[in-house]
């Protein structure tokens, strides 16, 4: 019975990536903040698929929320570390609990729930982690230091559990998408979905099945051999190699 866990899935990357594994896994563990019709409406979808579902709701920051989650499980296949959340500001009007809440969510959130993962998964020898990470991480953002930063720190979160756990059998990848359609990123409005879109080669955002197809191949045995490694699905705005 192949296992996988999706924090943040209820709307955006995390229901696409949900959906996806869903053609493969056989008992989801879907976390969110609450049970909201969206996150109701993916576990339905989910079960027509003949997939098991479990709720783990809460916020990632918390680490009661890691501890509902896994507890019960025996095995873990994929764990895709996802929630976020997206706030503009710049440094002079940032408060200090923006800043906090910002890091927690994102860094403290990937921490907690990677901790008890690569436990289990060392136990069975094997395992794959994908953390969404984002191109603002590797190039900065004006009005988003804080996002950026967080994103930074899960990059290198990334690499050092890759190299950390290679020898458990677990891989550890991230993907790192540029601006994405997600209702994030639509709340923020048209004006700004137009200008976000100029800022890459193709003129365009990214979708959500597009970010979730990376992920998908991450966990997947086709990227047996590769580890700590951050995939840019980007348009271009960030070209590496």
């Amino acid at each position: 019975m192949k296992t996988y866990l999706v924090t943040g899935a209820a709307q955006g990357i995390g229901r696409a990536v949900a959906v996806a594994l869903g053609e493969q896994g056989s008992l989801a563990v879907l976390n969110d903040l609450h049970e909201s019709p969206a996150l109701l409406g993916l576990a339905d979808e989910l079960k027509e698929k003949g997939v098991h579902v479990r709720l783990a709701l809460g916020d990632v920051s918390d680490p009661a929320t890691a501890e509902r989650a896994f507890a019960g499980l025996e095995r873990l296949d994929v764990l895709v570390n996802n929630a976020g959340f997206l706030q503009e500001s710049p440094l002079s009007e940032m408060s200090f609990e923006a800043w906090d809440r910002m890091i927690r969510v994102h860094l403290y959130g990937a921490f907690l729930f990677c901790k008890p993962a690569a436990a289990l998964m060392t136990l069975q020898g094997s395992g794959a982690i994908v953390n969404i990470a984002s191109d603002l991480g590797q190039l900065g953002c004006a009005n988003l230091c804080h996002y950026s930063a967080a994103k930074g720190a899960i990059i290198a979160l990334t690499k050092s559990l890759a190299r950390e756990l290679a020898a458990h059998g677990i891989r550890v990848n991230g993907v790192a998408p540029g601006g994405t359609l997600t209702p994030m990123v639509e709340r923020l409005g048209e004006a700004y979905i137009r200008e976000e879109a100029l800022r890459y080669p193709m003129q365009r955002l990214g979708t959500a099945q597009e970010i979730a197809a990376a992920v998908i191949f991450l966990a997947s045995q086709q990227a047996s051999f590769m580890t700590g490694q951050i995939l840019g699905v980007n348009g271009g705005g960030v070209m590496s190699g």
